[in-house]
């Protein structure tokens, strides 16, 4: 078995939201881009994860106050956040977000690499990412979620180019048969048209699934882990 590096967690399954995974969003972080993700998890299954992270961001805060022999220490917002609905409500998710510079490896459910992939918003997806630490003076001493590798459950490569995505629906009236041999083409004399790639992934309108509630026993509830961040 591999050695696992310190600090190093693997999350439960989650829905993949604003994904880039399959190349670097270079928007921001010019020129080499970083490879990112914000993952949404049913908070019940989020909890050991957050704690974990807890844990080593009050490592830091206990470091960092030492070195500036007792003073306060600005403690920089948690990687994560509790996902509301559009009514400003708790939906039982928690959000996690995870970044890189380097181009996280992606495997299929199998374990299998896949070289090639275009993951897009609305995929099922079990995260490997180490916590890392830092201080800064104007954001003060946090943590974030380096991504080391990606595990595809369920793949959502893209949107389709079909009639539903323009607005169309079924109608009676005209409908085309294509050829479906060569010879039917040349017959008909009628022009092999390719279709187009899929789409890439669109940033701004993830295809998320809207997991049920779960319920949550009251001393892990995520308010009260939330509010452990400002802890030591």
């Amino acid at each position: 078995m591999a050695k696992q590096e310190p600090n190093q967690f693997t999350t439960p399954k989650g829905i993949a939201q604003y994904p880039w995974l399959s190349e670097p969003d270079t928007k921001y972080k010019k020129p080499d881009g970083e490879y990112k993700v914000d993952l949404i998890i049913p908070k019940a299954d989020a909890i050991p994860v957050l704690k974990q992270i807890n844990e080593v961001f009050a490592e830091n805060v206990d470091k960092e106050t030492k070195k500036a022999k007792g003073q306060d220490v600005v403690k920089a917002k948690p990687p994560y956040w509790e996902e509301l609905d559009d009514a400003k409500q708790p939906t039982g998710n928690v959000v996690v977000r995870f970044k890189s510079k380097f181009k996280p490896a992606i495997f299929d459910a199998k374990g299998i690499p896949m070289v090639n992939n275009s993951i897009y918003g609305g995929s099922e997806l079990k995260v490997t990412a180490i916590i890392g630490t830092w201080c800064t003076p104007l954001l003060g001493a946090g943590v974030s979620l380096y991504l080391k590798a990606a595990q595809v459950i369920q793949y959502v490569e893209g949107r389709s180019g079909g009639a539903e995505a323009f607005g169309f629906t079924e109608e009676a009236g005209y409908e085309h048969k294509a050829p479906e041999t060569l010879e039917e083409i040349e017959a008909n004399n009628t022009p092999v048209e390719t279709a187009p790639p899929p789409a890439e992934p669109s940033p701004e309108e993830p295809k998320v699934r809207a997991p049920a509630k779960p319920e949550v026993e009251p001393a892990d509830d995520l308010s009260d882990i939330i509010n452990q961040w400002a802890t030591k």
